[in-house]
């Protein structure tokens, strides 16, 4: 059966393109539509395109209009596409902000903070953040509203965000996408910021406006500019960048030091097997980059992927963390001049 949202996405993809976004398809449940060319394999190799054929999400994200359609093309069944983060000229960075008490296929309207209160770095006096009937403000409303959140972290580091691009979801959610400096790289984390705040950057991807997911559509505030994100304050960068690790030993001259004590190691596979759900990504990521800092990654991934598979992650995406920490590790570990 032919795909009647097929010719709308792909409208919608094209005119993100022109305006300089690098994008790919998306099925309904908001996952790389084009199949990978490695699925096949029995022990799949590391691949980010290299081998030329589409299939690896992200690293297809293209902007040239015939790409695009031959991506569409090699997944007909797409129902939607997904800009990717990080990437010139925008290097943008996503805000995926969980609204308490919205519902599928509406935002929420009423109580809570709102883009105002955020962008001037305040939140309502009397605003419950649960339905929008006053009262004051709980420890549990401002764990599941986003926006509260953000606005919470604006007043306390001084910063504001400047209207921006921002696309309703369907559960009633936000996402606020923001310029990034060119050669900051910030890394993709859920609930790192604060609770329900999820952040897309290098190598994440954000859903478009015009895109049709298992639970409705994307679509663009009411008032919202449509293509032109404002820059992330400098405030909030520092709050989404950890710092820069040490050089590493090996850069230092003189004779290398012994490698990090066993206990250490066990200390990180311990760290990954008690994360609780909605911190087994997060945790896992974070302790592969400290093995593979100290120079242990390839001894300890095995038994961390292990530990992240106990706690109910996925195989494939434990091995996926894995793998994104080792990059990271591996591009912060050379020197400056190398950086570009």
């Amino acid at each position: 059966m032919a795909n009647p949202a097929l010719a709308h996405v792909l409208a919608h993809a094209l005119t993100a393109a022109a305006h300089g976004f690098r994008v790919i398809p998306l099925t309904r449940a908001k996952l790389p539509a084009v199949r990978s060319p490695h699925h096949h394999d029995p022990a799949p190799l590391p691949c980010r395109g290299e081998c030329g054929r589409p299939g690896h999400g992200v690293h297809d994200a293209s902007a040239d209009p015939e790409a695009i359609r031959a991506l569409f093309a090699a997944a007909p069944w797409a129902t939607g596409y997904g800009i990717a983060c990080g990437r010139a000229p925008y290097h943008l960075i996503g805000l995926d902000l969980d609204l308490k008490g919205g519902s599928p296929g509406r935002p929420r309207g009423t109580g809570g903070a709102s883009a105002t209160d955020v962008r001037a770095g305040t939140r309502k006096p009397g605003a419950s953040g649960k339905d929008g009937t006053g009262g004051t403000d709980s420890t549990d409303d401002l764990a599941a509203d986003g926006l509260a959140a953000l606005a919470r972290l604006a007043r306390e580091h001084a910063f504001a965000i400047l209207p921006t691009v921002t696309v309703l979801t369907p559960s009633g959610g936000r996402h606020l996408w923001l310029c990034g400096p060119p050669g900051l790289a910030v890394p993709n984390s859920a609930g790192r910021l604060a609770p329900g705040i999820d952040i897309r950057g290098l190598g994440g991807y954000l859903v478009g406006p015009g895109s049709y997911g298992s639970h409705g559509s994307y679509r663009l505030a009411p008032g919202s500019p449509a293509w032109a994100p404002a820059p992330a304050p400098a405030a909030l960068l520092r709050l989404l960048t950890p710092p820069r690790p040490a050089p590493h030993r090996s850069y230092r001259p003189g004779p290398p030091s012994p490698g990090p004590h066993p206990a250490a190691l066990e200390g990180l596979v311990r760290f990954v097997r008690a994360s609780r759900e909605g911190q087994r990504n997060v945790r896992l990521f974070w302790a592969a980059c400290r093995a593979y800092e100290t120079g242990a990654g390839p001894e300890v991934a095995p038994a961390l992927i292990e530990a992240a598979l106990d706690t109910g992650l996925a195989p494939r995406e434990a091995r996926a963390t894995v793998a994104s920490a080792a990059r990271s590790a591996a591009r912060h570990l050379r020197p400056p001049d190398a950086w570009a």
